[in-house]
């Protein structure tokens, strides 16, 4: 989900730019995901013939059309952050 949110607030956006928006993932992981959701058909991959080589990601319509769901989620886990973290066990 953070990658579809990093990528809905450009219309194109680099490798390394997801990864600056996403400091903890590591490049495996950031790799996989992005090859994942692009076999999803959520993403689109789009290579330029540069030295050095330019890539850039982009969502696709399916993914546009994801996007007002994980933004509706996002709103719901911010409006009952404290209601579900007061059912929580202490220390676990």
């Amino acid at each position: 989900m953070l990658i579809l949110c990093v990528l809905s607030e450009n219309d194109a956006t680099r490798f390394n730019e997801i990864g600056k928006a996403i400091p903890d993932i590591s490049p495996k992981v950031l790799t996989d995901t992005l090859k994942s959701l692009e076999a999803d058909g959520l993403i689109s991959r789009k290579m330029y013939s540069e030295i050095p080589p330019k890539v850039e990601y982009s969502l696709t319509e399916l993914g546009k059309s994801l996007m007002p769901h994980i933004e509706s989620l996002i709103v719901w886990a911010l409006d009952n952050f404290e209601a579900v973290s007061g059912t929580r066990i202490p220390g676990e």
